[in-house]
């Protein structure tokens, strides 16, 4: 077997956040594997941006306007991906909020905030579109991370504890569904040059603290990401599973 295990030809996955950054690399990076790709979050004329651009490579795509804290939105999504699909391949969880706020500031509505985007919408959304996967015995859940998790920087208490969460919730899943044809892991990031990072990139102060931290020296690209996404989305990674994967810059080896 050679590089033909790295090929997404007909699979469908599903992409939160799917409409910029990290998300949008990633959705076009499957397609670009061949997948046929659903991209999901709440702006709908960025989705459609991204959709348009996946069709342009020759891939089906969907864009669907999702809140990843309602069930019933998400319901909508995954009904809407198996009416035009028939099933759920690969599942992303990337929609996310960040933070940079010393904790005896940071508002309970922040915190709430925060780690309902980060953690429940991934519960809620491997939960009503993995029941798919679970069914079918067979699938990919991505979780995408933060190196945050296990190597944070101050005043980013609720996103690092989000992230922690995640990397045992992923463990956890693994296991139960390890038999079941479906494998369960996480990519943890380091910092990337996105719009959720603009302003760390333009503070001196932030930027200097990331620099002396990634051995690297720079921000990562979003396309620097698509490698892994496939890897793991692809029957190259089939006895992984549970697995935290940084790609940080060596960040978490510093």
């Amino acid at each position: 077997m050679g590089v033909e295990m790295f090929s997404l030809t007909g699979k469908v996955a599903v992409i939160t956040g799917g409409g910029r950054g990290l998300g949008k690399a990633m959705a076009l990076g499957l397609a670009a594997a061949g997948a046929d790709v659903v991209v999901a979050s709440r702006s709908q004329p960025e989705l459609d941006s991204v959709a348009d651009e996946i069709r342009s490579l020759g891939r089906k795509a969907l864009a669907i306007a999702t809140d990843v804290l309602s069930r019933e939105s998400i319901q909508k999504l995954a009904a809407k991906t198996m009416d035009t699909f028939g099933k759920i391949d690969i599942l992303v969880n990337n929609a996310g909020q960040g933070c940079y706020v010393p904790f005896l500031k940071i508002s309970e509505e922040q915190w709430d905030q925060i780690i309902d985007v980060n953690l429940k919408g991934y519960f809620l959304c491997t939960q009503v579109l993995g029941q798919h996967m679970f069914k079918a015995k067979s699938g990919r859940v991505i979780n995408i991370s933060s190196a945050m998790a296990s190597h944070p920087i101050r005043f980013i208490a609720p996103y690092a504890a989000s992230k922690g969460a995640i990397d045992a919730m992923t463990r956890c899943l693994a296991q139960e569904w390890a038999t079941r044809g479906i494998t369960v892991n996480a990519i943890a990031p380091g910092y990337f040059a996105t719009d959720m990072n603009k302003d760390a990139i333009v503070d001196e102060d932030i930027s200097k603290l990331v620099m002396a931290r990634t051995p690297v020296k720079r921000w990562a690209q979003p396309d620097e990401l698509i490698g892994l996404v496939v890897y793991l989305a692809s029957d190259a990674s089939r006895f992984m599973t549970g697995a935290v994967l940084p790609i940080d810059g060596g960040w978490s080896a510093a």
